[in-house]
C-alpha cells in the first residue's frame, strides 16, 4: 500500500512539474507559401494544459515586419483553456524567413511563489517567385477557328484563378477557381500571330496578384474546307440535264455552319443551291447537281462554297472546270415525211431523245399559215424515240416543231421546214382544170387509136 502511494504521488509530482513548464505554443500560417510582397495570416495558439491558471504578459514578434509586432497584457489563461491571437507578416525576399515569437508567461508555483517564463517560438516562412505559368497544350491552326486547351500550373495553393486572353478570343475570360498544382482551360480564337498573352489573376491567400504571360506557339498550315466535283461526260448535248456529282468535305479543324453550295456557267443553267446546316471537323456530305446546256461552246462551269466559322466569320470556296457543249441538241427530229391519201397529206416523223436524261412532256405542232396541228407524245427515255403523224390542211411549206422539257424544267424547241408535193382537197374543187386536161388528152390518144386502126384496114 506505501508503494503504491509513493507512486501516485510521484505522478502528482510528475504532473505538475509538467503544468510547471508553462503553455504551449502552435501555429498556423496562411497561405503557407509566400509570393514576394505577400502577407501571411499566422494564427498563435497558446494552450494551458495545467490546472492552475497562466498571465500572459507580453508577445513580441521579431525578424519580419509583423503587424502587430507586440502585444502587451494579454491576459489569463485559465487552467485547460487557451488563447488565440493572428498577427500578419509580410514577405520581403524569396528565400526562407526565421520569425521569432517570444512570449512572456508568470504562473504560481505553489500558494506562496509565483515565477516567470520566456517561451521563444520560432517561425519559418517560405517566400517563392515562382508565380503560376501557362502553357499551351494543343495545335494552333493558321486562319482557321482553334479550340486550345491551357494550362496554368502553380507551386502555391491558387484561389479564384481567372484567365483573360489579351486577343480575340471566345470566351474572353476563363473561370478556373481554386486549384494547387494546375488546372486546364479552352478557348477558340483565329490567331494572327505566334505571340499569345494572357493574364492571370488570381489570389494567395488574401493577396490578389495580376501578371502577363506571354506564349510562343507554332502557327500550323491547316487543311480547308475541299469541294471533289465529277464531270462524267467529256461533251453535253444542248437541252439535255446531266447529273454532276459532288462531295463537300471540312477538313478544318473545327466545324462550319450555314453552308451553301452553288453552281453556273455561261454555257447554260444549274439546279438550285444546296443548304447545309453544319459540318463537324472530318464530315463529309455528297451532294448533285442538275446542268442544262443551253448554247454550244467551250466554257467554265464554277463551284462555289460559302460557309461560316464557329466565330461568324464569312468564308467561300471556289473550284472552276471547263466544259464543252456540242453544237447539237439532245433531241432530234428525223424521218420527217409527207404522205398523201387521195386528195389529203400528213407530216409524219420520229423524235429520238440522243441526252442523258429523260425528256418531259415532248409535243410536235404543224403550222402552216393560220393553221395549226398539235400532236403530244409525253415522256421520252434516254436512247428512245417516239413517232408522231400530223394532218395538214393547206400548201406550200409546213414548219414542223418540237417542243420538250428537261429535268429542271427547262424548254427547248427544234423545227424543221418541209415542202408538201401536190394541193389540198380545197383547192382541187375550185380549180376543175386538171379534169377537162384529162378529157382531152383521153380523146386524142383515142382519135391516134383510130387512125392507126382505120390505116390497117386499108391496107
Amino acid at each position: 500500500m506505501q508503494k503504491v502511494l509513493l507512486v501516485l504521488a510521484v505522478l502528482l509530482l510528475a504532473v505538475e512539474a509538467v503544468h510547471a513548464e508553462g503553455v504551449s505554443v502552435s501555429y498556423q500560417i496562411s497561405p503557407e507559401i509566400l509570393l514576394p510582397g505577400d502577407y501571411a495570416d499566422v494564427t498563435l495558439t497558446l494552450t494551458n494544459p495545467s490546472a492552475s491558471d497562466v498571465k500572459v504578459n507580453s508577445i513580441v514578434v521579431s525578424g519580419a515586419k509583423a503587424e502587430p509586432s507586440a502585444i502587451y497584457s494579454v491576459g489569463t489563461i485559465p487552467g485547460g483553456g487557451s488563447y488565440s491571437i493572428t498577427f500578419s507578416v509580410k514577405a520581403e525576399k524569396v528565400g526562407r524567413e526565421n520569425l521569432e515569437v517570444k512570449i512572456a508567461t508568470e504562473y504560481r508555483v505553489d500558494e506562496k511563489n509565483t515565477t516567470t517564463q520566456t517561451i521563444t517560438q520560432n517561425i519559418l516562412l517560405l517566400v517563392d517567385d515562382n508565380f503560376p505559368s501557362l502553357t499551351v497544350a494543343s495545335p494552333v491552326y493558321r486562319g482557321v477557328v482553334n479550340e486550345v486547351s491551357f494550362y496554368v500550373s502553380s507551386p502555391v495553393e491558387l484561389k479564384d484563378v481567372r484567365v483573360e486572353a489579351l486577343f480575340d478570343a471566345i470566351p474572353k475570360t476563363v473561370y478556373l477557381g481554386d486549384f494547387v498544382g494546375g488546372k486546364e482551360g479552352k478557348i477558340k480564337f483565329i490567331p494572327d500571330s505566334n505571340r499569345l498573352k494572357f493574364k492571370i489573376s488570381f489570389y494567395n491567400g488574401r493577396n490578389y496578384h495580376e501578371i502577363e504571360k506571354e506564349v510562343v506557339v507554332k502557327l500550323l498550315t491547316p487543311q480547308n474546307v475541299v469541294l471533289n466535283v465529277t464531270f462524267p461526260y467529256k461533251s453535253l448535248f444542248i437541252g439535255d440535264a446531266v447529273t454532276i456529282p459532288l462531295e463537300i468535305t471540312n477538313l478544318r479543324s473545327d466545324a462550319i455552319y450555314d453552308i451553301t453550295v452553288s453552281a453556273e456557267s455561261s454555257l447554260g443553267s444549274f439546279s438550285s443551291p444546296v443548304s447545309i446546316a453544319k459540318l463537324d471537323s472530318g464530315e463529309g456530305k455528297a451532294l448533285s447537281f442538275k446542268f442544262s446546256p443551253s448554247k454550244a461552246g467551250d466554257g467554265e462551269a464554277v463551284f462555289r462554297v460559302y460557309y461560316k466559322d464557329e466565330l461568324g466569320n464569312g468564308l467561300s470556296v471556289e473550284r472552276n472546270f471547263t466544259i464543252t457543249v456540242l453544237d447539237s441538241y439532245a433531241v432530234m427530229l428525223t424521218n420527217v415525211n409527207v404522205a398523201r391519201e387521195g386528195l389529203k397529206y400528213s407530216v409524219s416523223g420520229d423524235v429520238s431523245n440522243n441526252g442523258r436524261s429523260e425528256v418531259y412532256n415532248a409535243y410536235a405542232v404543224a403550222e402552216c399559215g393560220d393553221f395549226r396541228a398539235d400532236y403530244f407524245m409525253g415522256n421520252i427515255d434516254p436512247s428512245d424515240f417516239q413517232s408522231f403523224e400530223l394532218p395538214v390542211e393547206c400548201n406550200g411549206s409546213v414548219k414542223v416543231t418540237v417542243q420538250w422539257l428537261n429535268e429542271i424544267g427547262e424548254t427547248f424547241a427544234i423545227s424543221k421546214t418541209v415542202e408538201l408535193k401536190g394541193k389540198s382537197l380545197a383547192e382541187v374543187e375550185e380549180n376543175p382544170m386538171p379534169t377537162y386536161v384529162s378529157i382531152a388528152v383521153a380523146i386524142v390518144i383515142l382519135a391516134i387509136v383510130g387512125f392507126v386502126i382505120y390505116r390497117q384496114i386499108r391496107k
